[in-house]
């Protein structure tokens, strides 16, 4: 695995450099494989990570993610065949959620996808290229070689999230100026020192953010500017890993490909998921024009879903794994009513958090229990985010470091 960008400015490990740490960690323990580059868990101590999150600001490395550049006169035309909702009509300079799936109506991924221009878009799956997969669904629309281009660009883009109520700060002391009036999914380019910033209001964590992207030529100077904002304003912002960014998407109520439902990366047919089964159905216009899985979702429409999506949590601090029996008493019967896709310690809320997938039959229960070591323990199901956050969405964001 290679060292992702900002690993050493993110690392606060004492005397261990990244050949240690990958000499030293173990893979799913210490980190995770993210397309070929190391992610870390954490980069010292993940509760810090998450406090200085939740209560200032953090910053997490996001230059591994998948990036594919679509260019041309029929991308837009591509998209709104291979996404469950129309974009081409969308602004430009917008960061758009999307879902597509397989034409059984299973999910293929979900994404983020800039829309830069009606001809200018980028593609952002976590982990899996699909560049031959929209190549061809191109050829399936019949789209001519000179009316679009598609392009792996993962390592020509790197990435930075900033995360937190003082992120606004952060970028406005950085020099990136008006970010607090910016709305939610908006995009905005900074000419610095001959590059373009690509600067959008979004990111994971459910709370206030922005994501940067730029070309690896000014990285060096991002971290310089970095540094001068961490004297000035006297903030630490800390790189957070893996485990402070799952306890904060999971507040939220967000979903994972892989962790909650199975894609092409590692595929199991028993955790295959519609958008409707992972509460993803907001992203799905059966009105639009036909698009992959349109059918398929329509009979799921009309026939009913297998699953529901639920966020569960429970006081103890418990360690689960994914597929974990959860149980129900129906009838004086203990009944699985569903299981476990994935879990997480939240420092905030003190409790054990996580995404369940429960059968449709049983979605209205607002408790259940699963079985640990032969005991019994009760876990509170609920239907919305465990965690809300009004300065999420507020316009104009708040500037106080």
């Amino acid at each position: 695995m290679k060292q992702s960008p900002f690993f050493d400015f993110f690392n606060r490990r004492e005397s261990q450099s990244f050949d240690d740490f990958m000499s030293k960690g173990v893979e799913d323990v210490d980190f995770i494989n993210w397309n070929d580059f190391t992610l870390a868990l954490d980069y010292g101590d993940p509760e810090y990570e998450y406090t200085e999150l939740r209560q200032r600001c953090a910053l997490f490395d996001v230059s591994p993610i998948r990036k594919i550049r679509v260019t041309g006169p029929a991308a837009g035309r591509l998209f709104d065949y291979v996404l469950t909702r129309p974009v081409s009509g969308s602004p430009s300079q917008r960061g758009i959620y999307v879902a597509f799936c397989d034409t059984d109506g299973m999910l293929k991924d979900d994404s983020i996808l800039y829309k830069f221009a009606h001809d200018d878009y980028l593609f952002m799956p976590s982990d899996i290229n699909h560049c031959a997969y929209l190549v061809k669904c191109s050829k399936a629309l019949g789209i001519e070689p000179s009316q679009l281009d598609i392009a792996e660009c993962t390592e020509d883009w790197h990435g930075v999230a900033i995360q937190g109520p003082a992120s606004a700060a952060v970028l406005d002391d950085m020099g990136f100026n008006d970010v607090a009036n910016m709305k939610p999914f908006e995009v905005r380019d900074f000419a610095r020192n001959g590059s373009i910033v690509k600067l959008a209001r979004m990111g994971f964590t459910a709370d206030l953010g922005y994501e940067l992207w730029f070309e690896p030529q000014f990285t060096p100077l991002f971290k310089n500017a970095l540094e001068l904002t961490r004297s000035r304003l006297s903030m630490a912002l800390p790189g957070y890993g893996l485990s402070a960014l799952e306890a904060c998407r999971l507040e939220g109520g967000f979903i994972v490909a892989g962790w909650d439902f199975s894609t092409e990366a590692d595929p199991d047919p028993d955790f295959q998921r519609s958008p409707f089964e992972v509460g993803l159905g907001w992203l799905v216009d059966l009105n639009k024009a036909d698009f992959v899985g349109r059918d398929a979702l329509i009979k799921e429409r009309e026939n009913g879903q297998r699953f529901v999506l639920k966020q569960f949590r429970v006081d103890n601090k418990i360690d689960l794994e994914s597929g974990d029996v959860v149980y129900a008493d129906i009838d004086g019967v203990a009944t699985q009513i569903g299981s476990v896709n994935c879990s997480s310690w939240s420092w905030g809320l003190a409790h054990t958090i996580g995404n369940l997938s429960i059968f449709n039959e049983h979605k209205d229960h607002r408790s259940a229990w699963l079985l640990l070591n032969g005991e019994r323990v009760t876990i509170e199901l609920t239907r919305h985010p465990l965690l809300k956050l009004e300065r999420r969405n507020r316009v104009p964001a708040d500037l106080s470091p």
